[in-house]
């Protein structure tokens, strides 16, 4: 007799306390695990959700409230899932996706994958600036014990980088996220570059080559293997029998995807991703300044209608293919201080004690690297604010392209990434980079001025507050 899978679903929902006491839910190869804000009701109904047809049993262990389905719980969990909105993280069921607008769909996968990993980046981009620093002072022997275990939390940060993407590209794009993590393992492998070690000439697969290809610090190549893995993970769940899906599907999917991936899929990403990267300093090369100006003039309006999320693999790809970049890092600096300087602005030409203290506390947020609360709290409701802050942005980028400005570590744009602007450039880049920071406040500053005395306001902008 088929099992009900949608009623065993909303049977067990209801039992547990319903889909508001439900703070977490995972599965594994025949559990729905439970994570409960109040447990005690879902234990008082043990007996009744072991009584519904299809639940083998209950187990409460480890602060889990653990329904035992068997080797077809993915299909219950994928019924449970559609009833806890809450958990899905703005993220659309699957069936629901293709309803969205492709450019949305876009934005909101790569917000997705990158948002969640830039703690990462950001600690272990800190951590290289703050080592470069105390190098030059003297302070660390570059040679020395500590200098080498505190280089490896910058080292391991971007080595893995695939790993957490791998995680978080699953979560997107509906993978397991743990077969995505060890495809990204895979790739990392020291043997896939360090073959030669074993008497091997050259790695292959049934006689096909494979590229040797250093994966560490790459993001597009694992992107699209979990892409792919997705795709044949869910063929192999749809077509596999309930009772050998369990431990069969796994190392078929990895089977079909390892030399897929370090054959085709990765070479062709890295191949990419090269591209990229090299398409930024042509830009740099070509462009010169005015490809900062108009960044730092035009990244508000990005930010205000969230469409700034393709920046961050792009300076990823700067920074893993030539140590820095001139070019997206410098005018999301500008971005930030002509925010803040026309924060400023507004609260200096407001009469309103209260307004004046919020304009000072959104501008001091922006100098430190959070723009938002300047931009959608006082300089969008203003206009001429935000217009003064895309003046600032320009005049500020602008100066920085014209003298070479760079950022060599993935950092915060803001006053706190001045460690980050140490590198081959020396002491001249910083000041560069401070007076990039002066520039862009001071300009925003005035010309919030000037456009509010000329009873200038600028175009409406309809914001997406994240």
């Amino acid at each position: 007799m088929a099992k009900d899978y949608p009623l065993i679903a909303k049977q067990t929902l209801q039992l547990v306390g319903g889909p508001d006491n439900v703070t977490h839910v995972m599965h594994c190869a025949t559990r729905l695990r439970f994570t409960l804000k109040n447990i005690d009701t879902a234990v008082a109904n043990k007996d009744a959700v072991k009584a519904i047809p299809g639940v083998i049993d209950v187990i409460v262990q480890n602060g889990q409230y653990q329904v035992c389905i068997g080797p077809d719980v993915s299909k219950v969990f994928a019924e449970v899932t559609k009833a806890l909105p809450q958990l899905q993280q703005g993220e659309a069921p699957a069936d629901n996706q293709g309803q969205k607008k492709w450019s949305d769909r876009f934005f909101e996968v790569v917000s997705g994958i990158f948002t969640p990993v830039v703690p990462v980046l950001m600690a272990s981009g800190m951590m290289g600036a703050a080592l470069t620093i105390l190098s030059l002072l003297g302070v660390l022997d570059a040679n020395g014990p500590t200098y080498y275990v505190l280089n490896i939390i910058y080292d391991a940060g971007f080595y893995f980088l695939p790993v957490f993407i791998a995680y978080n590209t699953s979560k997107k794009l509906n993978a397991s996220p743990f077969l995505s993590m060890l495809l990204a393992a895979i790739m990392l492998h020291p043997n896939i570059t360090n073959f030669s070690s074993l008497g091997v000439e050259q790695l292959s697969v049934f006689g096909i080559g494979i590229p040797t290809v250093n994966y560490s610090k790459t993001v597009l190549p694992i992107i699209l293997g979990v892409w792919l893995l997705g795709y044949i993970e869910r063929f192999f769940n749809k077509i596999l029998p309930d009772i050998i899906r369990a431990f069969t599907a796994p190392v078929l999917v990895m089977l079909i995807m390892t030399p897929i991936m370090l054959i085709v899929i990765g070479p062709l990403g890295n191949t990419v991703a090269g591209v990229l990267g090299d398409g930024v300093i042509w830009l740099g090369d070509h462009l010169g300044f005015v490809a900062v100006a108009l960044l730092g003039f035009f990244t508000p309006v990005m930010i205000a209608t969230g469409t700034h999320s393709f920046a961050f693999p792009v300076i990823v790809a700067s920074i893993t293919t030539v140590g820095y970049d001139a070019l997206l890092m410098p005018s999301m600096l500008a971005e930030n201080l002509a925010m803040a300087g026309a924060a400023f602005a507004v609260g200096f030409m407001s009469k309103d004690v209260a307004k004046r203290s919020e304009s000072v506390s959104a501008g001091i947020s922006a100098i430190l690297g959070i723009s938002e609360p300047a931009t959608y709290g006082i300089n969008l409701p203003s206009m001429y604010g935000f217009l003064g802050a895309m003046i600032g942005g320009a005049i500020g980028g602008g100066f920085a392209g014209i003298f070479g400005f760079r950022m060599y570590m993935i950092a915060s744009s803001s006053v706190v990434g001045i460690p980050a602007m140490f590198g081959d450039l020396g002491v001249a880049n910083v000041i560069v980079g401070l007076l990039t920071i002066v520039i862009s406040f001071a300009a925003a500053f005035a010309a919030t001025l000037l456009l509010a005395k000329a009873g200038i306001k600028g175009p409406k902008i309809k914001a997406v507050q994240k």
